[in-house]
Parts: structure tokens; sequence; C-alpha cells
């Protein structure tokens, strides 16, 4: 679809520009004030609203998003905390697993879409059938290399070697006890440390070992609502230093936020970033952590990733720490619309509203009616009424 998007503010390096934005074949191609349609142009007047980059979620595990958080916390590690809730006969676990693979990961992309995620990093076997669907609510990283971690994983040495110079993203150091502490120590042991590295939570590190990530430029994912629920603690971002990248992610609602917004709300709460920092841990720092290139910044020439909100006037941070899923009045990924308010929809000849967010009316790619229709099925409501994202995203 070609757009040319009327009116609207955004924000780059240089500060806030008001103007028109012009999106074709998946890009931002031009920007500036004063932009003429053009033939099979379609425009909307975004007077009032605000484009913000499309945000990055850095760390979810898409299949396990209609699980309500389990387990009775708090645990000694990530081993812990699998060994506990890790039975597959046992209720919701039993109850969710019915739900075709297929439909779980659709559902983790609606989960994702709703917070104005446009890009997912997906820490689990990647069904490219499903991810790489064209009509998939949100772009999947696809160009990466993964361990579960340490324990959880097949020859993770080998693993990192096979990547060459692609992301390597590995659990490490999630947990309290002297096994988690020696996790960083371990992938360096193994060779497993370098610029490429991107760990995922963090939380048991020495100041050695922090020395060791800078030196390797190693990066991070911080997940701090899954973190604090399930140890008690988060990893010390103030002291990492600007070596080391860190990246924002929800982990799945298995053990974590519901939302991304929900997380940017916990992370600024711990006081360990402002809102500020926050915002470049979900667009632009973790767009380089995941050679994520035209992504995390809206200029000429980027991919058309963009979460539209109505603009109080107050900074870009400001406005994404208030928001719920009520709040995304257009969705773009890759200038494909995935979410938009019912006016938006109408002019773009999409349809009515499908679904309620929050409350509110939008309209959402795919048909996330009859997924909720195939999952409820399969799952029963008794068991989804426990999930917090069941009841935010229901059908109108």
């Amino acid at each position: 679809m070609r757009l040319l998007l009327k009116n609207v503010v955004w924000h780059d390096r240089e500060g806030d520009h008001a103007g028109d934005l012009r999106l074709a074949r998946g890009r931002i191609l031009a920007s500036g004030r004063g932009l003429c349609p053009r033939r099979w142009e379609r425009v909307l007047d975004l007077q009032g609203f605000r484009a913000l980059p499309g945000l990055i979620n850095a760390h979810d595990h898409l299949s396990l998003n209609l699980l309500p958080h389990l387990g009775d916390p708090p645990y000694a590690s990530l081993y812990h905390f699998a060994e506990a809730v890790h039975d597959p006969g046992e209720s919701p676990v039993r109850e969710t697993q019915s739900a075709s693979v297929a439909d779980r990961l659709w559902w983790g992309g609606y989960k994702n879409l709703i917070s104005g995620v446009t890009t997912v990093v997906h820490h689990d076997p990647f069904p490219r059938r499903v991810l790489l669907h064209p009509g998939f609510p949100v772009h999947v990283l696809r160009r990466y290399g993964w361990s579960h971690s340490l324990h959880f994983g097949d020859n993770p040495a080998a693993a990192f070697e096979a990547c060459a110079d692609l992301p390597f993203i590995i659990h490490a150091a999630e947990g309290v006890d002297a096994a988690s502490h020696q996790e960083i120590t371990r992938l360096h042991e193994l060779g497993m440390l370098s610029s490429r590295t991107v760990i995922v939570h963090g939380i048991a590190m020495t100041n050695e070992q922090l020395r060791l990530m800078a030196r390797a430029r190693a990066s991070l994912v911080w997940c701090p609502v899954s973190n604090l629920r399930l140890y008690g603690r988060t990893a010390a971002i103030d002291q990492f230093g600007s070596e080391v990248r860190i990246a924002l992610g929800t982990d799945s609602t298995l053990t974590g936020s519901t939302t991304l917004f929900d997380e940017m709300r916990a992370a600024v709460a711990t006081g360990l970033a402002n809102g500020s920092e926050v915002l470049e841990m979900v667009t632009a720092t973790a767009a380089d952590i995941f050679h994520l290139s035209g992504r995390g910044r809206i200029v000429v020439g980027n991919h058309a990733d963009l979460l539209i909100v109505a603009d109080p006037g107050d900074s870009p941070a400001d406005r994404l720490l208030r928001s719920s899923p009520a709040d995304p009045a257009l969705v773009l990924a890759g200038g494909k619309v995935g979410l938009a308010r019912p006016e938006f929809a109408a002019e773009l000849g999409l349809g009515p509203p499908n679904v309620r967010l929050a409350g509110e009316p939008r309209w959402l790619c795919g048909s996330p009616v009859r997924l909720r229709q195939r999952i409820e099925a399969a799952v029963g409501s008794t068991v989804l009424a426990r999930h917090p994202l069941w009841a935010l995203l229901e059908p109108c």
C-alpha cells in the first residue's frame, strides 16, 4: 500500500519534526512539508498524532503467550523454575498445548502488535512456515544463532560457532544461586563471549563478569518483570557501562509482562533507567544489537515500521510510558497496516473493527476473531479466563 501521512509529528536524533511522510514498497520514501499526493496513494491526515518507530521486543517465546503466570516463586535459577512448572500433564499447560503450535504463535504475534511492536525476537525453534507467513502480524527476527541456555541446549558452543557473524542469543546468569553466578565465566571459557553474544537476563554477575562482558562488547536483553517475579532481583543494568548495549524484552506471559507497554513502565519503576533510555532500548539499540538494518529510527530509506499515537505534546518516551493497547491508532510493519482505529481503517478500505483492545474498537490484520474461536474451542474458556491478555483482546 502506498501511503502519504500528512501533518504528523515524528522524532529523530535532531529533535521533533512536523510534516508529511511518504511510504511505498515497505519503506519511508520521503519526508517534509507540503508533500503532494501521487497517483494510487492513499492519504491520511494525522493532525494531532505522533509517529514513533515501530517498537522492537528483544525477547519473547511466542508460543507460550497463552499461559498465565505459573509457579510459586521465588526460585534460585531458571533451572529450578523449569523443573517446578514443566509438567505437560498439569493444568493449564495441558489445555494450552491442545491449541495448535501455529495458533499459539499467531496469538503471540498479536500480543506484540497490540503494544506497537513491529519486530520481535523469538527465542525458540523457528517454524518458518508460520513466522515467515506474509500475513503474520509482526516481523520476526530470522537471521541469528541461539541456544536456550548452557544446560538446556544441544552443544551451545557448536551453535555459537555455526552462526558466523550473526547475533547469538542465550539465556545466561538467570538466577541468584552459585551456578547462575558461574555462567558468564563459563561462556567466556568456552569462547562464547563476543560482540555478537546477546545475554538474556544476566541477573547473577560479579564485577569481574561485568568487565568480561564490557571487554567482549557483548549485549544484554533486560526482562525486569520476569526477573523480579521469579527471583526477586533483576540485572544491575546501571553497573554495565556504555560498552554493553541493552535492549528490553517482555519474555512470555508465562513469567513476564502482558505487553511491552507494561514492561517499559516496570523498567522505569526499577529506578535503573529513565524513560528516554528505555525508549532507546526498544528502538535504535535493539535494532543495532540484532543487526536490524533500517529499523528503529524514522528516517528516509528505513523500513516503514511505525507506531501512530495521539500527540498531547509531551515527549515520545513519556507518551509511551502512559500507553496501553487502547492507545495505538495505527501500526505499520514494513508499510503493511497491522492495526488501525475505525476511522483510519475506513479511509484505507480495510473494513470495520473486528476486535476491542482494552475496550476500544480496532481493526486487526488477519483473522483474530477466528483465531480466538479456535483457541477457545481447543483450550476452554475456564483456563483462558485466568489470562489477562485474553480479556484485553476481545472480539467486537
